[in-house]
C-alpha cells in the first residue's frame, strides 16, 4: 500500500515494537531505536529490558559498558534469547555496525558509576534515556537524567531508599568463579548469612554458580524483598572436569566484609578429588538410565 511522502513515527504500544520509520513514495526506511537504561540496584532494569526483547521479534542487541568480566546479566539474557547480540565495552565498533544494520539496542548502565561517565557514548547516539526506579525515590540523579521514568516495582522501594541514603558510601564487591564447582549445601548457608547481614549491609546480591549436580544456577536478592530461590539456567548439564563457562558474583552494599565473602566462597569450592568423585557418580547414573525412544 502506498502511503505517500512524509515522515511518521510508529509505536505499537509503549516501546512494544520500537522502530522509527520514514516513508517516501514507494520506499520506507526504518532505523533502530536505542535505549539507555539506568536506575538504582535491583530496580528491575534488566527485567524491563527482557520484557522489551520478548515482545519484539526483530534483531536486537544488549550492550553494557562493564569491563571486568562479571557478566551475570549478559549470561542470563543469552540463555533466554540465543539470537540476542550481546556486546560490552571495547566493542563499540561492532555496536555501531549493528545500529547501522537496523538492530534495536538496549544499553544498560551500571548503577555504581556516575552517569556523566557515559555522556561521551550517549551523546553520539540518538537514544531514549529510560530511568527504572520507584516513585518514592524523588529528586534522584536518575530522574533528572531521564527522558522517561518506568515505575517497575514498588516492592523494591526500601532498597532504593537505602541506596539513596548511603550513596556516598556504597561498596561493590565482584568476583569471578569460572571453572569452580560449588558445594550446594555450603552455598545455601553462605547465601542465607550474606542476605541477613553477616557480611555487612547488602542492598543487592546476584550470582551464577556451577554446582555438583552439573547445573549452572542463578541467585538474586534485593533488600526489602523476599529471598528468591536459586533457579537453574537453561545450559547443558556439566558432567566432566571443570566447566568452561562464566560463573561469578556481584554484591552491592555498605560495610561489606569483602575478604570474608571471598574466603567463604573459596571454602565452598570443591577440590579436584571431590569433583572427580561426584562426576563419576553422575556419569554412572546417567549410563544406567534407560534410553527413551521418541
Amino acid at each position: 500500500m502506498k502511503l505517500g511522502k512524509g515522515r511518521s513515527n510508529i509505536f505499537l504500544g509503549i516501546f512494544s515494537n520500537p522502530v522509527l520509520c520514514y516513508y517516501d513514495n514507494d520506499y520506507h526506511y526504518c532505523r533502530p531505536m536505542i535505549f539507555a537504561i539506568a536506575g538504582p540496584p535491583g530496580a528491575g532494569k534488566t527485567y524491563w529490558i527482557r520484557e522489551q526483547i520478548a515482545q519484539n521479534p526483530q534483531a536486537q542487541c544488549y550492550f553494557t559498558p562493564e569491563i571486568n568480566g562479571v557478566c551475570i546479566d549478559q549470561t542470563c539474557l543469552a540463555t533466554e534469547f540465543p539470537n540476542l547480540h550481546i556486546l560490552s565495552r571495547g566493542q563499540e565498533t561492532e555496536l555501531l555496525t549493528l545500529i547501522e544494520s537496523g538492530v534495536n539496542v538496549y544499553i544498560e548502565l551500571p548503577c555504581y558509576w556516575e552517569l556523566s561517565n557515559f555522556e561521551p557514548l550517549l551523546n553520539n547516539l540518538d537514544c531514549q534515556r529510560i530511568a527504572v526506579l520507584s516513585k518514592s525515590l524523588k529528586n534522584s540523579e536518575f530522574e533528572h537524567w531521564s527522558d522517561q521514568i518506568i515505575d517497575r516495582n514498588s516492592d523494591v522501594a526500601p532498597s532504593q531508599e537505602l541506596w539513596q541514603s548511603i550513596s556516598d558510601d556504597v561498596q561493590i564487591h565482584q568476583g569471578l568463579l569460572s571453572g569452580e564447582i560449588i558445594d550446594w549445601a555450603s552455598l545455601t548457608v553462605f547465601w542465607f548469612e550474606l542476605i541477613h547481614g553477616a557480611y555487612g549491609q547488602v542492598i543487592r546480591a546476584k550470582g551464577i554458580f556451577d554446582i555438583v549436580s552439573g547445573e549452572s544456577i542463578y541467585g538474586d536478592f534485593v533488600f526489602g524483598t523476599a529471598n528468591r530461590e536459586f533457579v537453574a539456567l537453561d545450559l547443558p548439564i556439566h558432567t566432566s572436569g571443570r566447566p568452561d563457562r562464566f560463573s561469578g558474583f556481584e554484591i552491592i552494599g555498605q560495610g561489606l566484609d569483602k575478604q570474608g565473602i571471598s574466603q567463604t566462597l573459596k571454602d565452598c569450592c570443591l577440590p579436584e578429588s571431590h569433583i572427580h568423585y561426584y562426576q563419576q557418580q553422575m556419569q554412572e547414573s546417567l549410563a544406567r538410565e534407560p534410553e527413551v525412544l521418541v
